[in-house]
């Protein structure tokens, strides 16, 4: 008898926790700027529902506050200065009491309660758990540009600041994989909030600079993986400097200085003397000479990391052809002015380029009339 007793009061107290009045609800996850669905539904009952009340506990508010009631008849009343952002997305007839709190901010994150009167039970209610992902604020950069030398340096770092949680912070390196590695630090402020720097290090050099990396971010609050594309800028001095021709400036000759450095140089001296006593021009990165400049000159080029310096050799000649004056007195007997330019020569360090230029009108049908009067001449001035 006392066996069966048993058994009856087991059935009836299974019984009583199926039929039990609930609030059901489900905890939350949205990243920041997104709306979240806060759903919350009172099950097992008949009884009149009387309303709903939103409660929220917050970092910055510790305590539960009420900010959102809706009575049986559908008034709404919005508290605490949340205002259009919560809008009530259930419904009261079938004891559903869901909202929809929208542009979600990190101050959100917190446990919210959903309540839940009915007449004549009294309050059931249920917690859900909002969580706000935030996503990172992400930069590649350097901190103080590298200078090409010996010892080990950051070339670059990129960094995925004031993200929750934490974001995952790799590098696509290519060729430098080999000549680089990669240091990691992660820090958290007093939001809870996560910054991860990850920065290249290794020896800077010339032949680094213009290189191309990629850093790559992975954080649950973005749509997808970040790709963010960097070029390495490594300073130097300048190592190569090089003298090329400007072309004429009618009877000068003007030459340009020239340097592989980072950053490009910023002042130009040319001199006849090295080390410079006596600049013939500072600032400008060109220099005209003249027959009358004929010997050796220097051009010394410098950044703020130093200085290097080029020379060139220059030999100018400017002669007259006797015959030039011949062909000038034949083509005013025909109507004809020829013009012409004379001999240039040039020597550039070792090199030595001699540069004819002659320019002459178009002599139309008395081509042939004019070189046979030419011949004529010369037959009758031999010693031309």
């Amino acid at each position: 008898m006392d066996m069966w007793h048993g058994l009856v009061c087991v059935a009836v107290l299974f019984a009583a926790e199926i039929g039990a009045i609930t609030v059901i609800g489900q905890d939350v996850t949205v990243a920041a700027g997104d709306d979240a669905l806060l759903f919350c539904q009172l099950v097992e009952t008949t009884e009149p529902l009387t309303s709903v009340i939103w409660q929220r506990q917050t970092k910055e508010k510790a305590t539960n506050t009420d900010f959102f009631a809706v009575t049986s008849d559908g008034k709404e009343e919005h508290i605490n200065g949340l205002r259009d952002r919560v809008k009530f997305t259930g419904n009261i007839l079938r004891l559903n009491g869901s909202i929809l709190l929208s542009n979600v901010t990190a101050l959100d994150e917190g446990i919210y309660t959903c309540i839940f009167s009915i007449f004549p039970s009294g309050p059931y209610k249920t917690e859900i758990r909002l969580t706000v992902l935030v996503p990172p604020v992400v930069s590649v950069s350097t901190d103080v540009p590298p200078v090409a030398g010996d010892a080990e340096e950051i070339l670059a770092t990129c960094t995925a600041a004031n993200a929750k949680p934490a974001a995952e912070v790799l590098w696509s390196l290519g060729a430098l994989s080999d000549s680089v590695k990669v240091q990691t630090n992660v820090t958290v402020d007093s939001e809870g909030r996560f910054t991860v720097k990850s920065s290249l290090i290794g020896v800077a050099s010339k032949d680094l600079n213009q290189k191309k990396v990629q850093c790559l971010v992975t954080h649950p609050g973005l749509k997808g993986k970040l790709e963010l594309n960097y070029t390495l800028i490594i300073h130097y001095p300048p190592e190569v400097v090089y003298i090329i021709s400007a072309g004429d400036q009618g009877k000068a000759c003007e030459f340009q200085c020239e340097a592989d450095a980072n950053p490009k140089p910023t002042n130009f001296i040319w001199s006849r003397h090295f080390p410079v006593k006596e600049p013939l021009s500072s600032g400008v990165n060109s220099c005209q000479l003249t027959p009358d400049s004929n010997g050796l000159y220097y051009c010394v080029v410098s950044n703020q990391y130093g200085k290097a310096v080029g020379s060139l050799y220059v030999h100018v000649t400017s002669t007259e052809s006797t015959a030039c004056w011949i062909l000038f007195i034949i083509a005013l007997l025909v109507g004809v002015l020829v013009m012409i330019q004379c001999p240039l020569y040039l020597q550039n360090r070792t090199r030595r380029v001699d540069v004819w230029v002659v320019q002459t009108s178009l002599l139309g049908p008395y081509l042939a009339v004019v070189e046979g009067l030419i011949l004529l001449t010369v037959s009758f001035f031999p010693g031309t």
